[in-house]
């Protein structure tokens, strides 16, 4: 991990759960949300290069990191509240959300849900959930198939949990690795992978698939989030070198969100933040900070 000066850290209970946030700067608050495997150490190089310029806030989610892993809320519903609660208990009415991997679904939400509590939002390494089905669309989903083997995998009740946590932890490692375009930092990929030897992260790991991430994208593609209108700025940020899906599958209609806009940055892959964290900041302070 980058050396991350100045970032405070504590711990809150929200929606009944003890949550370990850490926070940087002050001013303008900027909420961050990480990915899986990962937790708010994602975001220490981000938070170091904006610490002059807002309040950033990096808290692990439900079951990760220092947070409590519960046997039970891994759903978007749950984590949503998770969040707004957490809001309340640092006294925060308004932010700019910033989101990277599963809980860029989470964010939408909030943004369709809870728009009074969400100023502008950025989401990365996931696609605005209003995708049409097209030939492209449709194309690039029948080619990311065999490489998404993994999803169903975690998402097995039990042997999820096991590919995590035991052993020499082989799909841990090559969640981490198999998708950088520049290697990570070797102490967040070894922080990562330990969190998982717990058994009830791991746990939480595969319920996550199971009851938000996989669910999450079926009601994409299903249309769940059809006539629901996301007005709130958004910007989302794909790496130029992520070709899970192609490009031009990515954006969505003025008529779904008249406010977002989609940019694809040089440099990083899935793990956008990790490859590129000084042309992420910068993007996130062009749109939210400017």
């Amino acid at each position: 991990m980058a050396e991350a000066t100045g970032i405070r850290s504590r711990t809150v209970t929200a929606n009944g759960l003890r949550m370990h946030v850490t926070e940087a700067g002050s001013g303008t608050p900027v909420l961050l949300l990480h990915g899986f495997p990962e937790s708010s150490r994602e975001w220490a190089p981000v938070m170091t290069e904006l610490a002059d310029r807002a309040r950033l806030i990096a808290p692990d989610l439900r079951g990760a990191g220092r947070t409590d892993a519960p046997s039970s809320g891994y759903d978007s519903a749950t984590v949503a509240r998770d969040v707004i609660a957490l809001l309340d208990e640092l006294g925060v009415d308004r932010v700019d959300l910033v989101a990277h991997d599963w809980s860029a679904i989470v964010g939408f939400d909030l943004c369709l849900d809870h728009p009074d509590r969400i100023r502008r939002y950025v989401a990365i390494a996931v696609p605005a959930p209003h995708l049409r089905m097209s030939r492209a669309l449709a194309l690039g989903l029948i080619k990311a198939m065999p490489h998404l083997w993994f999803q169903w995998a975690i998402a097995t009740p039990l042997l999820g949990s096991m590919l995590l946590s035991r052993g020499r932890q082989r799909l841990a490692h090559w969640l981490l690795r198999g998708f950088e375009t520049r290697p990570m930092d070797a102490d967040d990929v070894a922080a990562y992978v330990a969190a998982l030897r717990d058994p009830a992260r791991a746990q939480a790991g595969s319920k996550l698939y199971r009851g938000l991430i996989l669910p999450g994208f079926v009601r994409i593609l299903r249309g769940a989030y059809a006539g629901r209108v996301l007005h709130t700025p958004t910007l989302v940020l794909f790496g130029a070198d992520d070709a899970l899906l192609p490009k031009d599958a990515l954006v969505v209609s003025a008529a779904d969100a008249p406010r977002t806009t989609v940019e694809f940055v040089p440099g990083g892959g899935h793990f956008l933040v990790d490859d590129n964290p000084g042309e992420v900041a910068r993007r996130i302070a062009g749109f939210v900070l400017s």
